[in-house]
């Protein structure tokens, strides 16, 4: 069963390293990437009260996601999964509890994802279009009235 736990100071090591081990290698086709610079710019983002733990069966961490409301609108600022629980379905799950969880609240949710990310094919066949793009980044939405 996934379920999703408040984070815990102690989840920042967790965080910083799939965060590292997830993103380094879609970010260095972009940029340079400096171990030293990333986890200083992640230390400085880092929202403890914003993220939510990936649990697996209540005994194991698989993932995090972070998110904000922001007025009417949830951001999804992250949402990672460690990389052996990868295509199991668990990012559609975690992506359903917190559009159930968020409905009422807000009316759409935005993300930001890279271009050359996989996950871009996931947030459309969950309903996100393209709103905006930068050279690098896709910017997108959807409605949280709309089905998961």
């Amino acid at each position: 069963m996934i379920a999703l736990r408040p984070a815990l100071s102690a989840d920042y090591t967790f965080a910083l390293d799939l965060y590292v081990q997830t993103i380094k290698p879609l970010a260095t086709a972009w940029m340079e990437w400096v171990d030293q610079d990333q986890e200083a710019q992640f230390a400085s983002l880092w929202r403890q009260n914003d993220t939510r733990i990936i649990t697996l069966d209540g005994r194991e961490d698989i993932g995090w996601v972070e998110f904000r409301e922001a007025e009417d609108e949830l951001f999804l600022k992250q949402l990672y999964i460690s990389p052996p629980y990868q295509r199991q379905g668990i990012r559609s799950r975690v992506m359903r509890l917190l559009l159930e969880e968020r409905r009422g609240a807000a009316k759409s949710m935005a993300l930001f994802v890279f271009k050359n990310n996989p996950a871009f094919h996931f947030y459309q066949q969950h309903g996100f279009g393209i709103v905006q793009e930068t050279p690098t980044i896709f910017v997108m939405r959807r409605g949280l009235g709309e089905a998961a």
